[in-house]
C-alpha cells in the first residue's frame, strides 16, 4: 500500500527544504509538506538567505511528477502562479518576479526555491522535486532586521487583518499539484497565467550573468521555454536562463 502524504510540522527549523530534501531521499510520497513556524537558516536562489520571522508561511512540497527533465524547471513559475492565485482569493494581487519572487507594488511578499534530488540511473530522471515557499502572511515590516522592513511587506500589513496559516497552506498545495500535473500537456496555460502578473514587464531592469557581465535594458517578458527576455535600448533581446535580474527606478517602454 502506498503511503500517504504528510504534514510534517517544526517549531523551528533551519531550513524546511533540507528536512524535505532528507525526507524525499527516504522515500517520502507525492504532496509531502514539511512546515516549520519560523526558520533560521532559510535560503533562497543562488545561495542567499531567506529571512523567516514568526507569522510566516514556510513549507516545503515534495513533488514526484511525472515529468520531462525539461519541464522540471518550470515548476517554479507553476509555484508563483499557484501562490497568487491563491493570494487573489484573500484580497492582494501580487505580481511575479521571474522566477521566483512575489511582490506587492515595490516590495516583496515571498519568494521561491526548487530544488530537485540528484539524477536517478534506476529511475531515468529525477526522483522527486522540492518546491520551498516562503510568505510574508501575519509578520509585519517591523519583524523583519534592517533593511528590510523598507523593502518587504506581508499579506497581514496589505489587508489589516491575520490568515489562517493552514488554509492557505492546503489552498497554494491543491492549486500547486494541478498546475505541475498539467505541464507537460498544458505549458501555454501556466505561461498566459504567469503572464498576466508579470512584475517586470515594462520596467528597468538589468541582469548580471554569472561571470558579472551586467546588461542595462528593459523587461520584455516569458520565452516560449520559459526563460526571460531583456531587451536593449538598441532593441536586441537577451533571453535569461540564470544569474541576477534587478529592477532599477523608472519605467521604459520598448
Amino acid at each position: 500500500m502506498q503511503a500517504k502524504p504528510a504534514v510534517v510540522r517544526y517549531p523551528e527549523a533551519d531550513s524546511t527544504n533540507s528536512l524535505a530534501l532528507e525526507l524525499g531521499r527516504q522515500g517520502a510520497p507525492h504532496g509531502t509538506v514539511v512546515v516549520a513556524a519560523r526558520q533560521t537558516g532559510g535560503r533562497g536562489r543562488a545561495g542567499r538567505g531567506f529571512v523567516s520571522p514568526p507569522g510566516g508561511l514556510y513549507m516545503s512540497v515534495i513533488l514526484r511528477p511525472d515529468l520531462a527533465l525539461g519541464y522540471l524547471r518550470l515548476v517554479t513559475l507553476a509555484a508563483g502562479v499557484a501562490c497568487s492565485v491563491v493570494l487573489e482569493k484573500h484580497g492582494i494581487s501580487p505580481l511575479l518576479k521571474w522566477p521566483n519572487d512575489l511582490y506587492c507594488g515595490r516590495k516583496k511578499l515571498g519568494g521561491i526555491l526548487t530544488e530537485t534530488a540528484p539524477w536517478s540511473a534506476a529511475q531515468a530522471g529525477v526522483p522527486f522535486v522540492v518546491v520551498g515557499i516562503g510568505l510574508n502572511v501575519n509578520s509585519l515590516p517591523a519583524d523583519f532586521p534592517p533593511p528590510l522592513p523598507d523593502l518587504v511587506t506581508s499579506l497581514s500589513e496589505i489587508t489589516h487583518r491575520r490568515h489562517d496559516l493552514d488554509l492557505l497552506r492546503r489552498e497554494i498545495v491543491r492549486q500547486l499539484d494541478y498546475l505541475v500535473s498539467g505541464l507537460e500537456h498544458n505549458t501555454e496555460a501556466l505561461f498566459s497565467l504567469w503572464r498576466q502578473r508579470d512584475f517586470l514587464l515594462g520596467r528597468n531592469i538589468s541582469w548580471q550573468d554569472e561571470n558579472g557581465l551586467v546588461v542595462h535594458g528593459t523587461g520584455a517578458g516569458l520565452l516560449p521555454d520559459g526563460s526571460y527576455r531583456l531587451r536593449t535600448p538598441e532593441g536586441l533581446i537577451h533571453p535569461i536562463l540564470a544569474g541576477v535580474l534587478k529592477v532599477h527606478p523608472g519605467r521604459l517602454t520598448g
